[in-house]
């Protein structure tokens, strides 16, 4: 009997650059990957988009209470994924935080929080408990009047890890600008190292063996390929939306 997939959620970062004028990679923009330690049970030194699965924590009633925004459509889309799709959302927010110290959460719909010299301890303070399970991202976000700012995530698409794995993932994808007025801070204890570059030059990595990624990476890298501008990718983000449940993750 195959593993049942556990629901997770991954957010693809994405930030504004100037195209190399000596190179014919012309975008626009560039992503953001943190390489896992090489001793991880599930996909050792491979190059991945911060996220993880569905926990207690994700499904309170006053986690549900705490999204802005998410869109409609999509949530109409997805009720087949898990009980409440808006949960989806809030495990995008919650893993990015933990695993990057990025914090998409707001008090007025509009303007995410900026993280600055005033408070830029306190939530580097928050997001150690957060990954020793001494508070949850809902208390954070309670404790600080914030609320989950799902209209900042466009949803990417969705990815199942074929039936043959021992280790399953019923995966979300979500693109979502990096906020400028915050620095990226690595779970050290989970990943080794963070870059960025356009999704060109992540695929020249791969071929070159320079780094490692499985098909769900690969297969996003390839999409955000298409696009020049962030804009474009966010416009287009809608497009591409389908269930893919491949039978081998190799390519």
């Amino acid at each position: 009997m195959p593993v049942e997939p556990k629901i997770a959620a991954t957010v693809v970062l994405l930030r504004e650059c100037v195209p190399h004028s000596e190179s014919d990679d012309d975008c626009e923009f560039e992503i953001f990957m943190v390489k896992r330690h090489d001793n991880a049970r599930f996909m050792g030194g491979h190059h991945v988009f911060p996220g993880g699965r569905l926990e207690a924590q994700d499904m309170t009633p006053e986690s549900r209470a705490r999204v802005i925004g998410p869109d409609k459509e999509i949530l109409n889309t997805i009720t087949g994924v898990c009980s409440e799709p808006s949960d989806l959302w809030i495990i995008a927010i919650r893993e990015l935080f933990e695993e990057t110290g990025i914090l998409i959460a707001t008090n007025d719909k509009d303007h995410l929080i900026e993280l600055n010299n005033d408070n830029g301890a306190k939530f580097k303070d928050y997001q150690v408990k957060l990954q020793m399970d001494h508070l949850t991202m809902t208390d954070i976000l309670t404790k600080e009047s914030l609320y989950y700012a799902a209209n900042h995530l466009k949803y990417f698409g969705r990815l199942i890890t074929p039936k043959i794995s021992p280790i399953r993932f019923d995966t979300q994808f979500f693109l979502c600008k990096f906020p400028q007025n915050q620095s990226i801070n690595l779970f050290g204890e989970e990943l080794t190292e963070g870059f960025w570059g356009s999704p060109r030059e992540f695929l020249k990595l791969f071929r070159k063996r320079k780094i490692k990624i499985i098909f769900p990476q690969y297969s996003t890298l390839k999409r955000l390929k298409k696009f020049k501008t962030i804009q474009e990718a966010f416009s287009n983000s809608k497009n591409g939306f389908k269930v893919v449940q491949v039978e081998d993750f190799r390519f």
